[in-house]
């Protein structure tokens, strides 16, 4: 994150590791010994490591509107965080949502030679972005990106494509409707999920791409050429031109 234009004046090397820094609109406060749940982001963090897509929770202001404080949260019984920042709320909320939506999907596709019935159906990763809110759905016959758009937006045309730009690159979104969750966007990365045997291990890797997914592409390793949906699988897909 750079160009802060907080009190100390926009310049990010004045800004100790352990720095406290209040939002400019809300007062929510960012404590690098706590890090923000709502954005996964872990104790330890400083302020200055935060990823340039990261916005304040409670009220979705921008990192560069933040003020140093000269206290400890808590120090003076004054601006301390919400007990359940409002943007968790909604996170929690939107996963109950999805997870219902596909465990009434799953009912209707047990029957089908796709379904992999060592697999659960699994939403992970959900986090903020630009508005919305981006996750992974994993299910035992596919696993796909989501995007949530904000509310209030008008949605797309179900099964019309789009390209949306990523820190590690651009992907084609397919829009769809979901009963109980409403529009949703997705790419898929696996599908079907016959290589998968373990709930936990399709974990693991959807984690890994959500994580992947917010990587800029300068930051792969030299020489691996591989296509942008291979390096959200770990490396898995053979060296070949992303295709969507």
């Amino acid at each position: 994150m750079s160009g802060f234009e907080g009190s100390f004046l926009g310049k990010a090397g004045r800004l100790d590791p352990a720095s406290v820094l209040e939002c400019g609109v809300c007062w929510w406060v960012y404590d690098p010994q706590l890090g923000d749940p709502t954005w996964q982001i872990p104790p330890g963090t400083a302020f200055t490591d935060l990823p340039e897509h990261w916005r304040c929770p409670n009220c979705d202001n921008a990192g560069t509107q933040f003020m140093v404080l000269q206290h400890r949260p808590g120090s003076d019984g004054e601006h301390q965080r919400p007990d359940t920042p409002a943007a968790l709320v909604t996170i929690q909320q939107r996963t109950e949502e999805l997870l219902t939506a596909y465990r009434e999907i799953d009912r209707r596709m047990r029957s089908l030679p796709v379904y992999n019935d060592k697999l659960d159906v699994q939403v992970l990763g959900l986090r903020r972005w630009t508005g919305g809110l981006v996750g992974i759905v994993s299910t035992p016959w596919c696993m796909n990106i989501l995007l949530l758009p904000p509310e209030g937006s008008r949605a797309r045309i179900e099964g019309t494509v789009r390209e949306v730009d990523f820190p590690s690159g651009c992907y084609r979104f397919v829009a769809g409707h979901l009963d109980q969750v409403g529009a949703i966007e997705s790419c898929s990365l696996f599908s079907p999920m016959q290589d998968f045997d373990n709930p936990a291990v399709a974990a693991e890797v959807a984690m890994h791409a959500i994580d992947g997914l917010f990587q800029n592409a300068s930051d792969e390793p030299a020489g691996t050429a591989l296509s942008r949906r291979g390096f959200l699988r770990g490396g898995r897909e053979s060296r070949e031109p992303y295709t969507g």
